[in-house]
């Protein structure tokens, strides 16, 4: 029984690391690309980020559940974004560092992603091509 206990206890461990991304957003190491900027960032997307939404994918009766996670740091004097998102149910993955472009009160990823972070009404929210409606972000401490 004790083995058995350990043996979840270490299971539940990996698990809870593949459901939250797996490397720590409080160290990511060094960016190695930055934002463009066309207008310095709303302090409200600084930090660390996360966010759900369902959308249908490109066959119309299937439902995709999207999880994305970023943080936006200042770095010398300039911003780096780094990005997770996970898609077609967990089984597609992004994790790195964008070039991505920032415009004040929002964040565009190109245009392949049609990823766009924005700033209302007080909240964060993101929206994602193909998706009916945007979602509404929790900060994330850390």
């Amino acid at each position: 029984m004790k083995k058995l206990t350990i043996f979840l206890i270490f299971l539940l461990t990996f698990v809870g690391c593949a459901i939250k991304g797996g490397k720590s957003f409080s160290d990511l190491g060094k960016p190695d690309v930055l934002c463009k900027v066309i207008q310095k960032p709303d302090p409200l997307l600084m930090g660390i980020w996360e966010g759900r939404l369902s959308r249908t994918g490109s066959d119309w009766t299937k439902i995709d559940k999207e999880y994305i996670k970023y943080k936006l740091i200042k770095y010398d004097d300039k911003y780096a974004l780094y990005f997770y998102r996970t898609w077609n149910s967990g089984q597609k993955k992004v994790k790195e560092w964008k070039n991505w472009t920032i415009k004040g009160q929002e964040i565009l990823g190109p245009s392949n992603y049609g990823i766009r972070i924005f700033v209302r009404a007080g909240g964060v929210y993101f929206t994602i091509r193909g998706a009916d409606e945007s979602a509404r972000m929790s900060r994330v401490e850390g």
